[in-house]
This record gives C-alpha cells, structure tokens and sequence, in this order.
C-alpha cells in the first residue's frame, strides 16, 4: 500500500515539472496565437505585452488604424521557427491576415513575416514585415510638416496613439 501511495506522488510530482516546462513550440505558438489573436479582435492592450519594449512605439504606429479605418477578416499561422541563437534571437512566424479598408471596403491579403526573441519563458515580437501582399496593413502614418499658417488655423486632428482607449482592457 506504502508503495502505491510514493508511486502516486512521484506521478503527481513529475506532472508538474512537465507541466512546467513546456516546449520552446508551446511557448512560441502561445505567444503567436495571443498576439495575433488579440490585434485581431482590436484587444492591442493583450498584443502589445507579447512586444518587445523597444519595438513596442513602432508597434503602435503600425496597428493604430486596426479597428478603427482596417478590419481584419481572418487571421491564419502559416509557419512558425522556434529555433534561436545563443542570445534567444533568430525565430520567426508567418501570419497571413486578410483585411478590409473601411474606406474602400475592399479585401486584401497580407502575409507577414514577425521575428520573435526568446525571453526567460516566453518569447516577445522585435520586428514585423511584409513578405508578400498589400503593404497597407502594417503602414506607419507619415507626421505632416506643419507651417506657420496652418499652425494659426484651427488645428487638424492628428492620428496619435496618445489616445491610449484602444489599448486598454474593456471588461
């Protein structure tokens, strides 16, 4: 009966440990799923904590206009690499998203290559790109160049992501 009992807890003990390591794979398509998923439903407060913090300012450039002036219809994975280098940099995903312009409602398709870097137990984006498609999806608003007549005008509402209302969590 002893015997059982110290064979239970060694089960119930390495279940945990395996448990807790999980594979570099599960953690990655972890980090990819809830990032991806989250910008795409427009929860960018979920997204932008699997970002590096120093990419993090372009992040929300690139994503401002997702929700408000491009839906996104379908998200897909299409590959991920889990694979790094000493210092946890190297992997990458390949995410294909199919959107509209609110202004033309039209549908287009991006696919877009993400670099990931391992951090302690998780992996964070550093970088995004597009590898093929229409280069709207992830397009950084250029800041107009002011003039002195304008500036006495009534001034132009400018798209910032000084409005934090879409990164914050609405429950």
């Amino acid at each position: 009966m002893a015997k059982q009992f110290w064979w239970g807890i060694m089960f119930i003990a390495l279940s945990g440990c395996l448990m807790q390591n999980l594979s570099p794979e599960t953690r990655m398509r972890d980090a990819v799923i809830e990032l991806n998923e989250g910008a795409r439903w427009g929860r960018m407060d979920v997204a932008s904590g699997h970002v590096a913090p120093q990419f993090r300012p372009q992040f929300k450039l690139s994503h401002m206009h997702w929700g408000r002036d491009i839906q996104i219809a379908d998200t897909e994975i299409l590959g991920m690499s889990p694979e790094t280098d000493e210092e946890g940099a190297g992997a990458f995903s390949r995410v294909a998203v199919r959107w509209y312009d609110e202004s033309t409602m039209v549908l287009a398709s991006t696919v877009i290559r993400q670099t990931w870097q391992k951090h302690k137990q998780t992996f964070l984006l550093t970088n995004e790109s597009i590898e093929s498609g229409h280069p709207g999806l992830l397009m950084i608003p250029e800041a107009q160049p002011s003039t002195p007549a304008e500036s006495e005008s009534e001034p132009e509402q400018q798209d910032t992501f000084a409005d934090e209302s879409q990164w914050s969590s609405v429950y």
